[in-house]
This record gives C-alpha cells, structure tokens and sequence, in this order.
C-alpha cells in the first residue's frame, strides 16, 4: 500500500492561526486552530506555527515523513522569494525567516505567499470565485488584506506585494506618511472599528460591548456579531460603517479595474454574514463611477475560515510541479 502523500497549509492571521493537512486532492485529513503570538517575537510566531502544524498532522492520524510540501499564508509586507515576513501592522515580529525555519524543521520545501493571496487563490479554484478570471477579494478581520487576480492569476506586482487593498487611502484627510491613518484598514478592520467604538464609549455612548473593548486582548469576531444581531446600536453603527468603507473601496477598484466579481471574506465578514455583503455592496454602487453596462458584484467568501489554509497547501502543490 503506497504511503499517504499530505500538504500542509497555515493560514497565520493577527489573531487566530489555523494548520490543515490535506490530500493531493484538496480534501481536509487533519486541522488545527491555535492563538497567534501576536505581540511576540519571531521565535514565538515560528514555534507556535510549528506546533499548529504538528497537531493539525496527529488529527489525521499521520507523521511528519507524509508531507510533500508546506505552504504559509502570512500578513504582510513579505519578501516571498527568501520566505521572510518583513512586517506587519498586527504583528510584534520583524524579519522573520519563517519559511526557511519551517522548511527547517520539517524537512520539506516551503512555499511563503500574502494570506489573502492563498485564501483568494482557493475561492477562484474550489469557492465563490469558480469560473471567473478576473476578480478581486477584501478579507476584513484583525486588518483588512486583500488581492486581485487577473487572467486566471495572483497579481503579485514588481514589489511582490500587490493587492495591499486594506492599505487604500480613503481620507486625505486624516493620511500620515509611514502610518495607516486614512485607510481602509484604519477605518473598516475590526482594530479600526474597536478604536471607533472606544472613542465613542468616552463621548458617552453605550454598549454591550464596553467589557470587550476594555482589556488588551483584541475584540473577537464573534462578540463583535453577537452584539450586532442583538441590535447593539454602537456595534450596529460600528459594522455599518465599516461596510461603507469597504463599499467605498469597492468602488475605486471596479473604476480602475473592473473585475467580474468581488469576494468579501474575513472574520468579521464571515460572523455577521449576508447584512455586511449588501451593506458593502449598496455602497458600492452607489459609488462607482460607470455603472451603466455592469455593477460591481460583491459575495461572501464560500470557504470562509478555510480558504486560506487550503490556498496555501495549493500553492505548495503548484509550486512541486514546477520543480
């Protein structure tokens, strides 16, 4: 019986890390969620992918000798070629080798590419993207990432970099060089929205939500979608006003490029769900410039949380039948 091969793919965001093992064929073998050390060093975000890795192999019952190649899927700004994450606004750690360290201590080769940029390559493969050649994604989360493919493929720009759409600027305003102030991230991501909503609780407003926005810990997804279907009026406004944003964006990337499809993922797109895809969407058209001919479409994410862990074992596989 020939042994089982298996790719592996992690999706490292601000605030969740996942690992999946998968087969050849993209089907899910094993999976592991953990924190992500985010206010640590690069020793700490190396180790805790590590780990995820290795529970996610002794859920599908496998060892280490199974794997075929590994694909990471981190924030940027990255330097894929050397595998190194340069930096990132969510993340205490700089310059960190990670794909060599990994490829280290696992043996296998390892692919490094944007998050966004593995989650949107498995929503064109196996999600909301299928069919499509042209099409953009915004994952609105801890940050907002974001990617563009066109003719069938990841635009990666000489900068290696492209599809940076979180980091738009949306109010001259409030710009500040070497800062994110007046972008789409500092307006519409869940740290934005979180900021928003504590420069409200001083002025005076109420909500459900005070406890959570509190503590050091970064306000979670899930909280943030509770209080919002319970009708909490300043989570109500805070994700209202965060689809506008993205709606906004939107609008300046359908003038400039006008994809077929727009795909909407991220953890606060995927807990709150169909009412922030029509609130980003309305906004969206309402904004675009030639809406004549065709309107930007704008759909959730189908993966939701497991596009990019799965995007990155793609990208691993392709990268083995290139070498």
């Amino acid at each position: 019986m020939p042994a089982v091969k298996s790719w592996i793919g992690v999706d490292l965001g601000g605030t969740k890390t996942l690992a999946g093992v998968f087969s050849s064929s993209g089907r899910w073998l094993g999976r592991h969620k953990r924190r992500t050390p985010f206010a640590s060093g690069g020793s700490a975000l190396i180790g805790a992918i590590a780990e995820a890795i290795e529970a996610a192999l002794a859920d599908a019952g496998l060892e280490k000798s199974s794997i075929a190649g590994i694909g990471l899927g981190c924030p940027g700004p990255l330097d894929p070629e050397r595998g190194m994450i340069l930096r990132s606004p969510h993340l205490a750690a700089r310059r960190v080798a990670v794909g060599p360290a990994i490829s280290r201590a696992f043996s296998r080769p390892v692919v490094v590419d944007n998050d966004v940029h593995m989650a949107l390559r498995a929503e064109h493969r196996a999600g909301a993207g299928r069919g499509f050649q042209n099409l953009a994604g915004f994952w609105v989360g801890t940050g907002v990432g974001g990617g563009v493919i066109v003719d069938g493929r990841v635009v990666s720009g000489v900068n290696r970099n492209a599809g940076e759409l979180g980091h738009m600027i949306l109010d001259a305003r409030r710009a500040r060089p070497g800062t994110d102030r007046g972008s789409l991230e500092w307006e519409a991501s869940k740290t934005g929205m979180a900021r928003w909503m504590r420069r409200r609780i001083r002025l005076g407003s109420r909500t459900a939500l005070r406890a959570s926005l509190a503590g050091k810990e970064r306000l979670h997804s899930r909280a943030l979608g509770d209080a919002y279907r319970k009708g909490d009026r300043l989570a109500v406004e805070a994700v209202e006003r965060s689809a506008r944003y993205v709606g906004l964006a939107i609008a300046n990337l359908f003038d400039a490029l006008a994809p077929e499809i727009f795909i909407l993922g991220g953890g606060v797109v995927e807990d709150i769900g169909g009412p922030y895809v029509r609130l980003a969407r309305k906004a969206a058209i309402a904004h675009a410039f030639s809406t004549e001919l065709a309107k930007p479409r704008v759909v959730a994410s189908v993966l939701k949380g497991s596009a990019g862990a799965l995007g990155a074992a793609m990208a691993a596989m392709e990268a083995a039948r290139r070498r």
